[in-house]
């Protein structure tokens, strides 16, 4: 019996991205990531002014709205968090 090589499994790509080639699929998801998360803050904001204006239809809605905003934030700065103390952790080891 013949074992193949992992070369023979076939490539997805991320994002429509191959990886290794061009912009590398972590920046490249970092980026959308941090796009996403800006203009679902800035959706937010139009919502709560909605709110506050009595325009809005749904409360429920806009309650998903913001909660999936403060919510994609978090992620964000847990993000941050551990490459900084990934970051720390590589600068205390000594060479």
């Amino acid at each position: 019996m013949r074992i193949e090589g992992l070369n023979s499994l076939p490539f997805t790509p991320v994002n429509g991205r191959e990886e290794g080639r061009g912009e590398s699929s972590f920046e490249a998801v970092l980026k959308d990531f941090l796009k996403e998360v800006n203009s679902q803050q800035l959706k937010a904001g139009e919502v709560e002014k909605a709110l506050a204006e009595g325009r809005v239809k749904s409360f429920e809605e806009a309650l998903f709205t913001v909660e999936k905003a403060e919510l994609s934030l978090r992620l964000l700065v847990e993000l941050r968090n551990k490459a900084l103390e990934s970051y720390q952790e590589i600068m205390r080891m000594q060479v």
